[in-house]
């Protein structure tokens, strides 16, 4: 009976283990034929390397999305009337016509005004919660501006030297197992410098455990090699990583932040006007922030410091109070950094997913970076300080692609199903033969583009001028510079004997002056006549013919 019981449990364990390998093969394999057929279909169509994928045309699409929203923007005035009232100002709800703010700062100013509610609510603030991977990259590139593959080569570089635990994890917590070894941690991480200087506090380790939450590696700490590290011999990029990690350490295990929010309403000819104020009861957890980041030599953007109200009661009244119209501009979205893309891309078609899929959003925290590099090396996006921008390749790419592609709604669909075969409710077979369908109909679809639509991906080419008899662009060619237009003949060749013979090289500086100004200014021409060096002033003189003539003046 025992071994019966042993043998039985074998079979429902490797059952559940091949299951779970049958939905893996299908997502390994579907993302590779659709990836390998939709790269080949549109980079043969458009003539240059498209590379498509399930994860990365997605989030190349949110960018484009995000930089739509920001390019059409269109900023919209309102305005706020406030009152001062005795170490508090009190502020109206937005206001679009001016004329009415201005009428109503009118009204107040000089007037008394009423206290009609005071409200008081105690909050607090849980402590965060452990890095898992992607959390760890988004802080890392909030603080210290890294790019999500340098915070992983840092967190990688920290395990090999057996100075962080495993860093490609998805979990927050760790395991029960785990708490006696994370109190020691915690207290070597107490002793390094900025955090010794944190007052006493009693750390709660079973707040940082959850058998629950852990997946197949738990949360990223410090291990106990740290009370003998000397962090003078690691790389600053190392370093940082290795203290960010032992904040979220201390953080996490430390006690909630405290405060006490309030909001008083006042009254001033019928009209509704608000203060808030917040008061610290306890620092708790970001007394430990605070100490980091006063240590950083660029200190990030923290929020203002919050201010309490003044203790004000229900009826109090305030008379002749100075009444103030102050302008305002509605904020386009921002740009996305790394650290608000990793975000997004983790929540990405998140409520269209089944509660148990294995996978949620777009990649994993393993692969997230890479993503973001190929998108950059590929030339679809590119870095502006700390924003991710999508270049016009990057966004044509996106125009031309289908929604389905594009949407993240195809990873939700497919989760959906492969969830279903790793519990044993879906066919493996159905669902490949359902991507194999998919590839076909994609490439019918798309087999041809126009004319027009192959000039998308074309490289941009700059204009030297304007050309003297039509008016259209001319471009640099290897050996002439060219009208744009083709019906147009105009062409100044470089290798013309005009410029051969007076040792000079034709180049697009002096093509550029030429169509500009019909004249360009040269230095050390050589004379035709008796080879001597002079400065003279080349004329384009075009009779409209097959050829482009020019001659010369000499300065005087």
């Amino acid at each position: 009976m025992i071994h019966w019981t042993i043998w039985k449990y074998i079979d429902v364990k490797e059952e559940i283990c091949g299951l779970a390998y049958q939905s893996a093969l299908c997502r390994q394999k579907a993302d590779w034929l659709i990836g390998i057929n939709a790269s080949r279909l549109f980079s043969v169509l458009y003539h240059r390397t498209l590379n498509v994928g399930r994860v990365q045309t997605p989030t190349l699409a949110m960018l484009v999305d995000r930089d739509s929203r920001i390019t059409l923007f269109r900023k919209e005035k309102y305005h706020h009337v406030r009152l001062v009232l005795e170490g508090a100002e009190a502020v109206s709800e937005k206001i679009t016509a001016p004329e009415e703010a201005e009428s109503l700062r009118a009204a107040c100013a000089g007037a008394s005004v009423r206290c009609i509610s005071v409200t008081h609510e105690k909050k607090k603030e849980a402590p965060p919660k452990l890095y898992d991977l992607t959390t760890l990259q988004r802080e890392a590139n909030r603080v210290f501006s890294y790019t999500a593959k340098q915070t992983l080569d840092y967190a990688q570089s920290l395990y090999e030297k057996k100075l962080l635990t495993y860093p490609r994890t998805d979990s927050r917590y760790l395991t029960v197992d785990m708490a006696e070894t994370a109190s020691v941690v915690l207290h070597l991480a107490a002793q390094v410098p900025p955090f010794d200087a944190c007052p006493d506090f009693f750390p709660d380790v079973a707040a940082l455990v959850n058998d629950g939450k852990v997946s197949d590696h738990h949360a990223i700490i410090p291990t106990l090699e740290l009370e003998k590290a000397d962090l003078s011999e690691l790389t600053v990029g190392e370093r940082n990583t290795l203290l960010l990690v032992c904040r979220e350490l201390l953080c996490a295990a430390a006690e909630p932040y405290a405060y006490e929010a309030a909001t008083a309403a006042f009254d001033c000819g019928g009209h509704t006007f608000t203060a808030k104020g917040r008061r610290i009861l306890s620092e708790g957890w970001r007394e430990i922030d605070h100490i980091f980041r006063a240590s950083l030599k660029e200190q990030p953007e923290d929020e203002a410091e919050p201010i309490a109200l003044p203790n004000f009661t229900e009826g109090q009244t305030f008379d002749q109070v100075d009444a103030s119209v102050t302008e305002h501009f509605t904020a386009p979205p921002k740009a996305y950094t790394e650290d608000t893309l990793l975000a997004a891309m983790e929540t990405a078609g998140k409520e269209d997913m089944p509660e148990d899929a294995e996978r949620k959003g777009l990649g994993t925290p393993a692969t997230r970076a890479a993503i973001l590099e190929k998108l950059v090396a590929a030339g679809f996006v590119e870095r502006r300080g700390k924003s991710l921008i999508p270049t016009k390749a990057g966004i044509n790419l996106v125009t031309v692609l289908p929604d389905t592609l594009t949407s993240p709604m195809l990873t939700a669909e497919w989760e959906q199903k492969l969830t279903a075969i790793a519990r044993g409710e879906g066919d493996p077979a159905a669902f490949m033969a359902g991507i194999s369908e998919m590839t076909r109909e994609l490439v019918k679809t798309y087999s041809h583009i126009s004319e027009e639509g192959q000039k998308l991906f074309a490289p941009e080419r700059e204009t030297v001028g304007l050309c003297p008899r039509c008016g259209k662009p001319v471009y640099e060619g290897k050996k002439n510079f060219y009208c744009s237009d083709r019906s147009c003949q105009f062409v100044m060749w470089k290798n013309d004997r005009f410029f051969e013979q007076r040792g000079k090289v034709f180049s697009s500086k002096i093509a550029a002056a030429l169509l500009k100004d019909g004249k360009a200014k040269v230095k050390g021409l050589r004379s035709l006549r008796t080879g001597k060096i002079y400065d003279g002033t080349i004329v384009l003189a075009d009779t409209g013919g097959k050829y482009v003539n020019y001659r010369v003046k000499k300065q005087t």
